[in-house]
């Protein structure tokens, strides 16, 4: 409708814009890549990543008093996984591997940090956190940890805990001053205390060696997030003895990526269903669903970790 309506010469315009963004879209490089460099296993990338987003809602017990809210602070976060995941996908796809990998780094963190938060948001995870428990931080006159803020904050309005177990992305306005403030920001552990923070909680099971390996990919993530020479699409392009200023599919990084970017899905899939475990133990129903996806997750995505955790969840149906 808005085309229909608009004058000659604008539709000229409008035409020529469109033509002219199609082209920087990187289409042609994206037909090469799908066409030409193994379109089975670049489908079963595409469908991993939707895969991820299709649990959620089919771990959401049906017909009874269960509210999404109380796994909000981790769905919420979630959702930019997705996201940012897809869109990782299909800048490789167009050949712009720096853009692709840095989008991955952000789709891993979003992972990390949506299931941390979402745990913090609930006292039986505060009560357990031994890892981030002994990162004091000094503010003013007291040595503090993140645990400590969040007690004096109940302390201040008892009310805010419960709030949290109902809706846990309520965590999100509690915690706003924290990155803001420069000596509060020291609160929030790394990005490697997270995830050895995220292990202790068990929300890792059954990977094996989760640190490591979770941290492994976070940190070769990191090299194209700084922009290290050989990791800039110029430098992978000269590296392969291409045109250094041209965009171009080159089929070992898409290859490399397609299985980076699985791995992550992988252990996506696993702290999704750790999280969402409670919804998925208290109704048989959902456990008949998840047993109907398995043998998409296991044998047509090939997603080993994920497949492990669904195996051992539905053991008890």
């Amino acid at each position: 409708m808005f085309y229909i309506n608009l004058k000659m010469e604008d539709k000229k315009k409008f035409k020529r814009a469109f033509k002219h963004t199609f082209k920087e879209l990187g289409v042609a490089n994206i037909v090469i890549s799908i066409c030409k460099e193994g379109f089975e296993k670049l489908q079963r990338t595409h469908d991993s990543i939707h895969e991820f987003i299709l649990l959620a809602p089919l771990c959401l017990p049906s017909g009874e008093k269960v509210s999404w809210h109380s796994k909000s602070a981790f769905l919420i976060y979630q959702f930019e996984a997705f996201y940012s995941a897809h869109r990782s996908f299909l800048e490789a796809l167009a050949g712009y591997y720096n853009a692709a990998y840095t989008l991955l780094r952000n789709t891993i963190e979003l992972l990390l940090k949506g299931a941390f938060w979402e745990c913090l948001a609930h006292k039986s995870f505060r009560d357990k956190a031994e890892i981030i428990s002994k990162n004091k931080v000094r503010i003013g006159k007291d040595e503090i940890t993140l645990i400590d803020w969040f007690k004096d904050l109940f302390e201040l309005k008892p009310s805010i805990e419960d709030d949290f177990e109902r809706t846990s992305a309520g965590i999100f306005d509690k915690i706003l001053p924290i990155p803001e403030d420069p000596d509060l920001r020291r609160l929030i552990p790394s990005i490697k205390k997270i995830i050895e923070q995220l292990s202790q909680w068990r929300i890792f099971d059954p990977i094996k060696e989760p640190i490591n390996r979770t941290y492994e990919i976070y940190r070769n993530l990191s090299a194209d997030v700084h922009v290290i020479p050989h990791k800039t699409d110029i430098g992978r392009r000269l590296l392969e003895q291409k045109e250094p200023f041209e965009a171009t599919v080159i089929p070992n990084e898409l290859n490399k990526f397609s299985n980076l970017l699985n791995k992550i899905i992988d252990i996506g899939i696993v702290i999704e269903l750790n999280i969402l475990n409670n919804w998925i133990e208290q109704n048989g129903n959902v456990k008949d669903k998840l047993k109907k996806r398995l043998s998409v997750i296991e044998k047509e995505l090939q997603l080993h970790y994920a497949s492990l955790k669904i195996r051992k969840l539905i053991e008890r149906i």
